[in-house]
């Protein structure tokens, strides 16, 4: 049955340096009321950000037990909240490169699921990165993946994948109450896209979109658009601006429910 619940989105500027982003969100959360807070949302590559060859760390988190997965861990059990751990490249024996694994974790610390990333972003932005080929250093997934959680089903999302409406139906197929997005959208395209593409998916499909992006300027050439939301089956808006920090969004999967029942566009869909 679904509940009413809290999140916490982590918006941050992550770089090169995997101590000084986890010392950063270890920092934020140290310094954070979390007291009525039971699920903690991390950005899209949170721990490292702009290393094109990840195979290291990617091999050491096959388990998600390397020095991420411990710290994420703790978290989760320290502050008693789920966490749904944006990415993190981990190995697999099928594949030559890492997948861009979305790893969910509950309160006691333990690993209840995890979503590769479907789409790999290959595109030309025409900003001062200009191309970006994401799958010269990620294998994508293949598997649409939603998981049962205290508050209602929860679907799993990444980044790019917001441009493809067919992931999102299908993660209202297996009965998605809610969905997370984390990302690292450029400051281009966000400004552009982010917002109207987070509504559409919410709205089209009767469920909360959790949406946490990357932020700012982390090098020369790679700037993202920060503006972390929530937007509900109405469409919505609760954002949070362009600076790093935390943000806490209510959340009433029961709500959208209602709004489902309105506006009942799984009975009346035709293809």
């Amino acid at each position: 049955m679904t509940q009413p619940f809290t999140v916490c989105a982590v918006q941050m500027t992550s770089t090169d340096s995997l101590n000084d982003n986890l010392n950063w969100i270890d920092q934020q959360l140290a310094n954070a009321d979390l007291q009525d807070v039971q699920m903690l949302v991390l950005p899209e590559t949170f721990a490292l950000f702009g290393v094109k060859d990840q195979s290291a760390l990617a091999d050491q988190e096959r388990a998600f037990d390397g020095s991420v997965g411990q710290a994420v861990r703790q978290w989760a059990k320290g502050y008693q909240v789920w966490i749904v751990a944006g990415t993190v490249p981990v190995m697999t024996d099928e594949d030559r490169l890492p997948r861009a694994r979305c790893h969910v974790v509950d309160a006691d610390g333990e690993l209840v699921g995890f979503y590769d990333k479907i789409h790999l972003f290959d595109a030309e932005v025409g900003d001062r990165q200009g191309a970006y080929r994401e799958s010269d250093s990620y294998s994508g997934g293949d598997k649409v993946v939603t998981l049962l959680t205290p508050w209602g089903r929860l679907g799993l999302s990444v980044c790019y994948d917001l441009r493809f409406p067919e992931l999102f139906r299908a993660l209202n197929d297996q009965g998605a109450d809610f969905v997370t997005l984390p990302s690292a959208f450029t400051a281009k395209t966000g400004e552009a896209h982010w917002e109207p593409l987070c509504r559409a998916r919410a709205i089209e499909n009767g469920y909360s979109l959790i949406a946490v992006n990357q932020c700012g300027d982390h090098d020369a050439k790679r700037s993202t658009w920060g503006h972390s939301m929530i937007v509900d089956a109405w469409g919505r808006v609760e954002s949070i601006g362009l600076d790093p920090g935390l943000a806490f969004f209510k959340l009433d999967p029961a709500a959208d429910q209602v709004i489902r029942n309105t506006l009942p566009v799984n009975a009346n869909r035709r293809l």
